[in-house]
């Protein structure tokens, strides 16, 4: 080994963390799946980056074997394969990393080098991504195989990833979607349901009782083997089900209250962020009194934005309280009937609300059926005053309805 190398290599450990962030940051823009990473993911990334360097580092200088390496690589081949990380992708990252990694070589070591020091390393960095590149496929396929043995099983296990927040790459999800026979909506709903006796957990029997109430295939059933449009799992006493954007809300809460389910309906968010409707629907369920369950077993996306507002969570969102509560009654084509709310729940009756705002008690009470339809909220309900009430008191306070 020439004393230029060894200089060189000498440099490019204390120049290291710079080519890890250069890396990544062309892994980012090269790769699709890898473009939404963050938190967790990302770091795991970098981390990966920077020993797969340092250790191109290590074998350019004592030309050591990298079958020592094989478990490793194989551990990330399984790793991504339970993520559902596109084959393709992870291997083209690390050539992205590699390239860079040569390039910097070149760009900034070249008058240090022999010219059998670069032709060592291009040599070496081929047989390194030849070698990663078979354990990475082979540990890859065999989970893959594994996984896909048993669909409801892998289908539970997507699920759980996608409500950890482990899945949160619109390209990963699609692909792991396709592999799983899947058809779920882009914005999906999310159930999340308890039973109302605390001893006892939801079984797999509530889960699939509530799939076929719903017209779905349970999971169980592995004869049907149309693409599904659902998802579903447990965690703890808890279960959860992926449905799709049609499901008939009515049923799912009948179904849910003859099985002593309570529990909280979520909607309107992209599949890639069930891991935060997940959250916020299970802060809601810890702190719901019983009274917010009063007329139906569901809560929705209101309530619990309601309920993190009121126990003041870090995540408390003043806007989303406002938009989730009152929907469409923020439109102000619809300004009449928020008004005869708003009079309705500052006088506590239809006739003095009426009074106040100079209309017929008739008119001001179809304006309430009108806001009870618009936003599901009977504001006769304790619950559902407090709720409304809060959205208008807030919305108040942000300033008066903008008109388009």
């Amino acid at each position: 080994m020439s004393s230029g190398r060894e200089r060189t290599v000498t440099r490019l450990h204390d120049e290291l963390p710079a080519i890890v962030t250069r890396s990544v940051e062309a892994i980012r823009a090269a790769v699709p799946a890898y473009r939404d990473l963050r938190g967790p993911q990302l770091d795991e990334v970098e981390h990966i980056a920077a020993r797969s360097l340092r250790r191109l580092l290590d074998l350019w200088i004592d030309d050591s074997d990298i079958e020592r390496d094989r478990l490793a690589f194989r551990a990330i081949g399984t790793a991504r394969a339970a993520d559902g990380r596109p084959l393709t992708d992870i291997l083209r990252a690390y050539r992205v990393a590699s390239d860079v990694f040569v390039r910097h070589v070149v760009d900034h070591h070249l008058d240090d080098l022999e010219p059998a020091d670069v032709a060592d390393l291009s040599l070496m960095v081929l047989r390194t991504l030849d070698a990663v590149s078979e354990a990475i496929i082979d540990a890859y396929t065999a989970y893959r195989d594994r996984l896909t043995s048993d669909r409801g099983q892998a289908q539970a296990a997507f699920l759980d990833d996608l409500v950890a927040g482990r899945q949160n790459s619109s390209g990963a999800i699609a692909d792991r979607s396709r592999q799983l026979e899947l058809a779920l909506a882009g914005r999906p709903r999310l159930l999340i349901v308890d039973p109302t006796d605390p001893t006892r957990p939801v079984s797999e029997h509530d889960l699939d009782t509530i799939l076929r109430a719903l017209g779905a295939t349970p999971h169980t059933d592995r004869s049907d083997r149309t693409p599904r449009t659902h998802l579903r799992t447990r965690r703890g006493t808890r279960g959860i089900v992926l449905l799709p954007t049609t499901v008939d809300r009515v049923a799912l809460d009948t179904v849910c209250a003859a099985l002593d389910l309570h529990g909280c309906l979520m909607s309107g968010r992209p599949i890639a962020d069930v891991a935060a409707a997940y959250r916020l629907a299970c802060d809601g369920l810890d702190t719901a009194p019983g009274h917010a369950f009063a007329d139906r077993t569901l809560l929705d996306d209101g309530d619990c934005q309601l309920l993190v507002l009121l126990t003041a969570r870090a995540t408390a969102d003043t806007d989303a309280v406002v938009s989730s509560v009152l929907g469409p009654l923020r439109d102000p084509s619809n300004t009449h009937l928020l008004d005869g709310l708003r009079a309705f729940i500052s006088t506590g009756t239809a006739t003095a609300a009426a009074a106040e705002l100079h209309v017929h008690p008739q008119t001001l009470r179809y304006r309430l059926r009108r806001a009870q339809e618009l936003t599901g909220r009977d504001p006769r309900h304790a619950w559902h005053r407090l709720a409304l009430d809060t959205a208008i008191q807030l919305q108040q306070l942000a300033g008066p309805i903008r008109t388009r």
